[in-house]
Formats: C-alpha cells, sequence, structure tokens
C-alpha cells in the first residue's frame, strides 16, 4: 500500500495507527505559550462577537460593569489580541534566546488567569466579580510581561527589548481603560481603547517587517527582499504618531496626528511593494499575511484622511484595522506558527484559505457599513463572516493545538 503524503494531511484530525483519533493531551497544551493562547484567543473570538452580534441586533441582553460597546472593544483588544500577541512572542523569545520559555503549570496558571479575568467581566454586574477581574487582568499582564522579560534580559536579546516597554504601555492602556469605567469616563475609555489599535499597528509594523519577507523569501526559494531604511525610519514613526494621537485627547497640539497617520500607511505600502512577487497567490500563507499588511497600510492612510477632513467615519476606519488588519494578521500568524512549530508542513487547504478570504473581507464591509446605509445589515455581514473564520480555524487546529508534535519533537 502506497504510503500517504503528510502533506496532505497536516491540518486533519491526528490518528493514530489503528484508525481512531488521538485524545488530547494536556502535557502537548501547556508545552509552548502559542498552544493555549492561540486556542484561547480564537475560540474568545468566536464567543465575544457572537455576543456582541446578538446584542446589537437587539436578541440578546445583559448586565456589565461596562457599557456593551465598551465590553466588546476591551475583550476584542485586551482579551483576543493580547493573549495571542503574549502568545506569538513567548514562543518566538524561546527561539530568540536560546532559552525555555514558559510551559507547564507556570504556563497553565497564566491560562487560568486569563480565562477567570474573561469569565468574572461577563458577570461584573456583580461588584466581587469586578473586582476579581480587575485583579486577574492586571496579574495576567504581570506574569505575561514578567516571563518574556526574564528570557530577553537573562540572554541580553537587545534586539527584541522593545517589545518590553510595548507590552507595558498595552498593559498600562488597559489599566486606565479600566479605571475610566469605573468613573463613568466613558469617551475617555473609548479613546484609549483607539490608541491601543495603534499599539497594535505598531506591533504588526515590527512583527511583519521581520516575518512577512523571511517567509516569502523561505516558501517561494527566494531572495530576502529587505528594507532597512523603512525599517529605522518607520518605528520611531509609529512611537511618535500614537504618542501624537494619545495626547491629542488631553492637549492641543500643533501638529495633527493624522498627517503622521498619512506618512505610516505610504511608507508601509512601499514596503510591502518591496515584499511582494506575483507567486504569493499560490501559497495561502502567504497572501493572507501580505493582504492583513495591506490593510494596516490602507487603515492608515484611510485613519489620517479621517482625523484631517472626517470623510469617513473614524471608528468605522478602525475596524478595518482591527478586523482587516489584526485580526487578519493573527489568523495568518496563528495557522502558520501552530504549523510550523508542531512539525507539521507549511501548508493549508482550501478551508483554511477561505477563512483567511472570509476575515479579509469582514474588515471593508464594517468599514462601509455607515456609508452603505444599511449599517446593522453589513455589521451582521461582517460579524457572521468573522465567525465563520474562526470557526473554520478552531475546527482544523484544535486538534493541532492540543496534540503533540507531529515529528515526536518536545514543543
Amino acid at each position: 500500500m502506497a504510503r500517504k503524503d503528510p502533506t496532505l494531511h497536516n491540518i486533519h484530525w491526528p490518528e493514530t495507527s489503528d484508525g481512531y483519533a488521538k485524545p488530547w493531551s494536556s502535557a502537548a497544551l501547556f508545552a509552548l505559550a502559542f498552544r493555549p493562547f492561540f486556542l484561547a484567543g480564537a475560540s474568545w473570538a468566536l464567543i465575544a462577537i457572537a455576543m456582541w452580534a446578538l446584542w446589537f441586533s437587539g436578541l440578546l441582553t445583559w448586565q456589565l460593569a461596562f457599557p456593551p460597546s465598551l465590553w466588546h472593544a476591551h475583550e476584542m483588544l485586551f482579551g483576543f489580541g493580547a493573549v495571542v500577541a503574549v502568545g506569538f512572542l513567548l514562543t518566538a523569545a524561546q527561539n530568540w534566546t536560546g532559552l525555555p520559555s514558559l510551559s507547564g503549570k507556570p504556563l497553565f496558571l497564566l491560562s487560568l488567569l486569563w480565562l477567570t479575568a474573561r469569565l468574572s467581566l461577563l458577570f461584573s454586574a456583580f461588584p466581587p466579580l469586578l473586582w476579581l477581574f480587575m485583579l486577574t487582568q492586571l496579574l495576567w499582564w504581570c506574569g505575561a510581561i514578567y516571563s518574556l522579560a526574564s528570557l530577553l534580559i537573562r540572554a541580553k536579546s537587545r534586539n527584541n527589548y522593545l517589545f518590553i516597554p510595548l507590552l507595558s504601555v498595552m498593559a498600562l492602556l488597559n489599566t486606565g481603560f479600566v479605571f475610566a469605567v469605573s468613573i463613568q469616563q466613558f469617551a475617555l475609555a473609548a479613546h484609549l481603547s483607539h490608541s491601543v489599535i495603534l499599539l497594535f499597528c505598531m506591533l504588526m509594523g515590527i512583527v511583519g517587517g521581520r516575518v512577512i519577507p523571511f517567509f516569502t523569501a523561505r516558501a517561494l526559494g527566494l531572495e530576502q527582499q529587505k528594507t532597512p531604511l523603512l525599517d529605522k525610519i518607520l518605528l520611531p514613526l509609529s512611537v511618535l504618531g500614537t504618542a501624537m494621537f494619545l495626547l491629542g485627547f488631553f492637549v492641543e497640539l500643533p501638529l495633527r496626528a493624522g498627517w503622521i497617520m498619512l506618512l505610516l500607511g505610504v511608507l508601509h505600502l512601499l514596503r510591502l511593494i518591496y515584499w511582494t512577487p506575483g507567486k504569493i497567490w499560490q501559497v495561502p500563507l502567504l497572501w493572507s499575511l501580505q493582504l492583513a499588511y495591506l490593510a494596516l497600510a490602507l487603515g492608515l492612510l484611510l485613519l489620517g484622511l479621517s482625523d484631517l477632513t472626517q470623510l469617513i467615519p473614524f471608528k468605522d476606519v478602525l475596524h478595518l484595522l482591527s478586523i482587516g488588519a489584526m485580526a487578519g494578521m493573527i489568523l495568518a500568524m496563528m495557522a502558520r506558527v501552530s504549523l510550523g512549530h508542531t512539525g507539521r508542513a507549511l501548508q493549508v487547504g482550501k478551508m483554511l484559505s477561505l477563512a483567511f478570504g472570509l476575515l479579509l473581507l469582514a474588515g471593508p464591509l464594517r468599514m462601509f457599513a455607515t456609508l452603505s446605509g444599511f449599517p446593522l445589515l453589513f455589521w451582521q455581514v461582517s460579524a457572521l463572516l468573522w465567525l465563520c473564520a474562526f470557526a473554520i480555524f478552531l475546527w482544523f487546529y484544535w486538534p493541532i493545538l492540543t496534540q503533540p508534535r507531529a515529528d515526536g519533537r518536545p514543543g
């Protein structure tokens, strides 16, 4: 009997030699941070958006300590986005430093803190659970930042130190967001959440700048296209633009942040042109990343135009960044990293390609909701596309993330 090609089965339910599916393994699940955190992030993306869609459609009501729109913003940024980002960074740090990253019981406890924060916030109308949420969310951030910082500092991985202040500022803004809600300063809380989206844009620029040209060159057998001058300009400019946007709520600045956003969008677009050979359309794990990066560039351009001209509603443009760019890159990175770190072939089938496409379409649909004249319908369709994308991911990747590596190696 001919041996099956393993690349055809790289994202299917794993089987033993007798043909029965293997049970999930807790030892495998907590072997590296990407496993529980990617699984948690994707599951929460599905649950939280389903609840949000039911709420804005008038089919669900529930009592929260937060206004529902701010709960939605908080959970997408500090629940979903943050846990996936930390999972990626803690996993990557093991490669960067050569030191063992968080695993086993400490990783289980950190995951438990994250889960407790999500559940306690859902029932935060009961004051003790609101306090439990605030405690566990803060402890989760402290544990995540300490775990990453200890690896990078011990290994003197100076090139990666920038992730420590980046996560620390996110944690600080998360704390400020919760405090603003607690004193009913809802406009301030919303502004802080918008600032965090720009921090995620900065993170995407750093990580994307490292992995997208590398993945592209490696997958297609090409020479890696580097953009050292753009790399040097983009990071300080991103810091400046985010700081100006954040401070603009409190003081009037001589220059609007929108001008910086426009410049950033142009520079990201130039960077992407250097990275993008025509052959990427043959590889879903490449075009999904590159289109998410395109959404980042276009989103920043439109954000600048919105800030300066108000031609497009500001919050709608933010959704192109949060859905098309942030969630789009998260889904593509989770798909690629999960395969690579579990010893599987770096190939996905048609269903994962469909998931990438659905999520990338959800961003523009949500952005044009107000201009369409049928905002509720566009919100609902966008949410449905999001839900389908993450449901597909979970169906194929649940066994991958809960099973030992396919090549028998630890991790």
